[in-house]
């Protein structure tokens, strides 16, 4: 099979789409399959490439009024022979540009918007309309709409959409990231400086979304206990960036360390000196830290957004709704033994948000979807040779 993968941005761009489409992309290849990936030219990246056996198209964008125009997107798709389409997004380029056009193309199409962001954060009436009107029509030209969460499922339901073409495919991690801790984990703690007994980290910057000042005022109760470690780069001008999370943590007494943006090794290195992950996210489509915790065989606590409540029902973590039940989670975990029982869960649990059974749920919805259309274009041929 040739699946084609749309994404608004690819690797070497980090970032929690860009993983997964990634992931899909190689976990295709190593599976026997054949993937191509349309996205956007990256300064410094070449027009097309072979990457880990994927064959990446990039595509230069004009740029007008804040918006990013493709060139030469839909004669790009048309002139690619997939055996299918997997679109990645909403409310963003490579979907709003392909979505007056779907019905036009003939291969089974897969969309996956990884979440609701604009409707959820910044709910303007242009966004309701987006989402409740015009979304739910664009989905009757898909296949299938495959939702990271039951959570985006019901939301999808709630606009009308049928429950028949929604497929939910829990995001994976790479657990042979997590098999043992990587060098430097035994030295996390000195490097950044902490001096209380007890380490929570947090992966992911300084979003709006993320709400690193949930996890400041949550830790503010057991402070003489606890410190955080805020993994992620700063986004000025978002009322929860790195200067307003410090000036909290410098009020409440938290122990906050902020190195911003970190290699991967790093970042997992610091995942496998934490006694407890930490995720104050007031938004989601999935939130993939939690599993990268339980791969880690490390427990995580967080509030309900994305997967959270899902991975919580494991034994993993904890999901929480205030800061006094964040607090008081992280007292239930101060013990040695706690910690270690729900690690077992959380790795246990792991193998069920795996890339590799990630790709496996995707490969079922594309043959489902591929015979559905196979059977659809034959029932027409018939009717056709009856007239």
């Amino acid at each position: 099979m040739h699946v084609l993968l749309a994404s608004h941005r690819y690797a070497p761009v980090p970032g929690g789409t860009e993983r997964v489409v990634q992931s899909i992309a190689e976990g295709l290849v190593a599976a026997g399959h054949r993937a191509t990936v349309i996205t956007q030219q990256e300064p410094g990246t070449p027009a097309e490439e072979t990457v880990h056996g994927v064959e990446v198209r990039r595509l230069r964008m004009r740029h007008w009024m804040g918006i990013r125009f493709p060139v030469r997107y839909l004669n790009s798709l048309r002139a690619i022979d997939a055996d299918l389409f997997h679109l990645h997004g909403n409310r963003i380029w490579c979907a709003d540009f392909y979505f007056p056009k779907a019905a036009s193309f003939a291969w089974p199409q897969v969309l996956t918007g990884h979440g609701f962001y604009q409707y959820e954060m910044h709910p303007r009436w242009r966004d309701r309309y987006y989402f409740e009107r015009y979304f739910p029509r664009v989905l009757r030209r898909f296949d299938a709409y495959t939702p990271d969460t039951e959570r985006e499922a019901a939301q999808l339901r709630s606009w009308g959409v049928l429950p028949e073409r929604l497929k939910v495919v829990p995001l994976g991690v790479a657990l042979d990231e997590f098999r043992t801790p990587p060098p430097g984990a035994d030295g996390v703690r000195a490097k950044h400086g902490i001096t209380r007994p007890r380490l929570a980290v947090y992966a992911g910057g300084f979003f709006e979304n993320k709400r690193v000042d949930r996890l400041v005022q949550g830790i503010a109760p057991v402070r003489d206990r606890w410190s955080l470690l805020a993994i992620g780069r700063d986004v000025p001008g978002s009322p929860f960036n790195l200067a307003a999370c410090a000036r909290l943590a410098e009020s409440l007494g938290v122990e906050m360390r902020a190195p911003g943006a970190l290699s991967r090794e790093e970042t997992i290195a610091a995942i496998f000196a934490s006694d407890v992950v930490v995720l104050g996210s007031q938004y989601e489509g999935f939130g993939l830290l939690p599993v990268e915790a339980m791969a880690a065989g490390r427990p995580f606590v967080g509030y309900d957004a994305g997967a959270v409540s899902m991975l919580a029902a494991t034994g993993a973590g904890e999901c929480v709704d205030s800061a006094a039940g964040f607090a008081g989670a992280l007292g239930a975990l101060e013990g040695a033994g706690e910690r270690e029982r729900r690690g077992k869960l959380g790795i246990a649990a792991a193998i069920e948000y795996s890339e590799a059974a990630m790709v496996q749920r995707y490969l079922a919805v594309y043959g489902e979807v591929s015979r559905a259309r196979a059977g659809a274009r034959g029932r027409a041929r018939d009717r056709g040779s009856t007239r």
